[in-house]
């Protein structure tokens, strides 16, 4: 009888863990059928819940017609299809649903929740029609391409965040002569998102796929992550770095591994349990005579001490809003309970007309041409109007979506028929300039920009978008391609001489016979 062997099994390494295995969707359509499916669900929960059937009704109707509304705007890929689903998500779906899974009905802790429903019902079929005209008037060809080879994108990416990260300390050392110029710079400053953007799609050209991040993405990310978010107890700023790698390895159809997988995973985690509570929990301590300095000490406090911290946010998370208690970031998912009140006082009468929009468009005008032209802060401007806010405080902001700005400037006409028509505008503009939004990192930037200024940049931030906001990403583009590979001498050094290319198969030597003397 032969022995009988046995072979055992590998145990698993790092080089497994590498593997690439999952891609990340970049949608540019969903399932109607299956959207459909997931609103049915939901208007059962509610009903079982005590839900008002119109409330419930409301919520089919406007997930369904946003889901249409994004097939038509091109999906993630098209401003309008990006434009729809950050303001449907993040205003409206995820706060009703998770409303449902609290077990409380939709309409509870709402003045007007009938008005609410058709005010929302009225936006989002504004925003999908405007999507359907907006690809008839769009160019097809974007005027934006990309300016920018990969070749040289890694030391456009260094040169970004040189510039994003010291621009503003160098302008601010030339004293008062630099206040104006530092406020420009500011504006236009998203130059270390976009550097991460270069560096990532960098990365995972030149790796042919097997790499996604290196050291200056690392020290990029770290910064705005540290200086943007950590400080200023932003979570915009803490997720940006986050979502900038996220997007072009999306657009890029980038294998990720398992490592990554548990390493994002990781990550998001940590955000939601301990940062979030953080940047929540430590504004309160924030006070307007605080300094940079005084502010990471702040920080220092609060996270060497990170149990207590939880706890002390457990103990006191806020005031209840939509929901029954405080929850914490899922309050800021949702923006029903803060857009319910502006309703509510414009559906008793007191509407504030169209001057919104006109300050917003006049503040195109320069300085120079306009050396008084003033400042405001419209949704600060709202907030005194509901009474939310101290009367002395001018300097606070608060978002409302734009569907409720549009409501509270003239009511249905200028939700049903201005706002559209706004919509339309941005649509078509942003298209012309920048086309398919995965083909350059510029788009890239844009989408970036869509994610925070579609469900909380109100109506006027519209005519934002298409003004101060063009501006913004092309000059990014610009400087990034012209003038940041310059400031990246100061970290990398100068470039070294590109080795040219060699294109075609060599041609073979062709040897000249020798002559035979003798014949």
């Amino acid at each position: 009888m032969e022995p009988v062997s046995f072979t055992l099994a590998e145990p698993p390494s790092l080089l497994n863990l590498q593997q690439r295995c999952v891609r990340i969707p970049f949608p540019e359509r969903v399932s109607l059928p299956g959207v459909a499916v997931f609103a049915s669900a939901l208007f059962v929960v509610q009903q079982l819940e005590g839900t008002a059937l119109y409330f419930s009704a409301g919520c089919v109707a406007f997930i369904l017609i946003a889901a249409f509304g994004f097939n038509l705007g091109g999906g993630l890929a098209r401003t309008a299809g990006a434009y729809i689903f950050f303001y449907s998500l993040l205003v409206f779906i995820v706060g009703v649903t998770y409303k449902a899974y609290l077990g409380e009905p939709g309409e509870t802790n709402l003045s007007v929740p009938k008005i609410d429903i058709l005010v929302y019902l009225g936006g989002i079929s504004g925003m999908a029609a405007a999507a359907f005209l907006s690809k008839k008037l769009a160019r097809r060809t974007p005027l934006l391409k990309n300016v920018l080879d990969h070749r040289n994108m890694y030391r456009a990416s260094v040169g970004c965040m040189v510039v994003g990260s010291l621009g503003g300390l160098t302008i601010a050392l030339m004293g008062e002569a630099g206040l104006r110029l530092n406020a420009a710079f500011t504006q236009l400053n998203l130059l270390i998102p976009l550097g991460i953007i270069l560096g990532v799609i960098y990365e995972i050209k030149e790796s042919g796929g097997t790499r996604s991040v290196n050291f200056a993405i690392l020290i990029g990310g770290g910064y705005a992550f540290l200086f943007y978010g950590i400080t200023n107890f932003s979570k915009q700023g803490m997720l940006t770095p986050l979502l900038c790698w996220i997007l072009p390895v999306c657009a890029l159809r980038y294998r990720m591994s398992l490592i990554q997988i548990l390493s994002v995973a990781g990550g998001v985690f940590l955000i939601f349990f301990l940062l979030v509570p953080y940047a929540q929990y430590g504004r309160r301590f924030l006070r307007p005579e605080m300094t940079s300095a005084d502010k990471m000490a702040l920080a220092y406090k609060l996270l060497s001490k990170p149990t207590e911290l939880r706890s002390n946010f457990e103990e006191d998370p806020g005031i209840p809003t939509y929901y029954n208690t405080a929850q914490g970031f899922w309050d800021r998912l949702q923006f029903i309970s803060v857009d319910d009140p502006l309703v509510d006082i414009t559906h008793q009468g007191r509407k504030f007309g169209y001057s919104p929009l006109l300050l917003t468009a006049g503040n195109v005008i320069p300085h120079f041409i306009w050396p008084d032209k003033p400042s405001f802060n419209l949704g600060n401007t709202y907030a005194h109007e509901l009474g939310h806010m101290n009367p002395y405080d001018f300097s606070t902001g608060i978002s409302f979506s734009p569907t409720a700005e549009a409501y509270h400037l003239d009511g249905w006409r200028s939700l049903l028929v201005v706002a559209p028509m706004l919509w339309l505008m941005l649509f078509v503009v942003y298209d012309t300039v920048f086309g398919d939004l995965r083909s350059t990192p510029w788009g890239l930037l844009v989408l970036a920009q869509l994610t925070h200024s579609a469900p909380e940049g109100a109506l006027n931030g519209t005519i934002y978008l298409v003004t101060f906001g063009i501006e913004i990403v092309v000059f990014c583009a610009y400087f990034a391609a012209w003038i940041a590979p310059y400031f990246a001498i100061l970290a990398l050094g100068p470039p070294k001489p590109l080795q040219p290319e060699f294109i075609g198969p060599r041609t073979p030597v062709q040897r000249t016979a020798t002559l035979n003397p003798e014949t």
